[in-house]
């Protein structure tokens, strides 16, 4: 019978294998944990990674804060600033990767106060968003609050570019 010896080079490889093995899980484990985490989370949470401006030189929204949970029925508040040359103001609902139009905020610099009836499902997010519009985005909303009065149709509109919002909001429905 052959006996090894216990610090012969196979046990010794062994050995250090098993302890490589053993730390590789160690620091691999928690990075997959971590990363599958984030995925459920931005997945079934309705995160928006998005980074957006609270508010610019050209406009803010007062109220409610950022990232309230709100009624159906709530009062918004803000300010805008004179747009650039041609541009107007316009509060907008952004959810479901869709705009709605809310109020015609002008050309002009104002405080505004507006009431609201929240869209948004139970529990989930959506944004408001105070665009400046150029004439012929300008031209794009108001064709839709026509037709929309007309019709009573209100569909959303595809996403405008990110250049075009000055203020921003998240809210969450209760």
């Amino acid at each position: 019978m052959k006996t090894i010896a216990a610090n012969s080079p196979s046990i010794t490889l062994r050995q250090s294998q098993k302890r490589g093995l053993l730390l590789l899980c160690i620091f691999v484990f928690p990075v997959l944990l971590t990363s599958v985490l984030f995925s459920l989370v931005v997945i079934i949470g309705d995160i928006d990674l998005t980074i957006h401006q609270p508010e610019t030189p050209f406009a803010k929204i007062n109220s409610p804060k950022n990232r309230s949970i709100v009624s159906k029925q709530f009062t918004i508040s803000g300010d805008v600033k004179d747009p650039l040359p041609g541009h107007s103001y316009y509060l907008m609902e952004y959810r479901e990767n869709r705009y709605w139009p809310k109020y015609d905020l002008g050309n002009k610099a104002i405080e505004w106060k507006k009431n609201l009836t929240h869209r948004a499902k139970q529990d989930q997010f959506s944004a408001y968003r105070i665009i400046m519009a150029d004439p012929q985005f300008k031209k794009q909303i108001d064709d839709w609050f026509i037709s929309a009065k007309k019709t009573g149709k209100y569909p959303g509109i595809n996403d405008i570019g990110e250049q075009q919002i000055v203020a921003n909001l998240r809210l969450k429905s209760l």
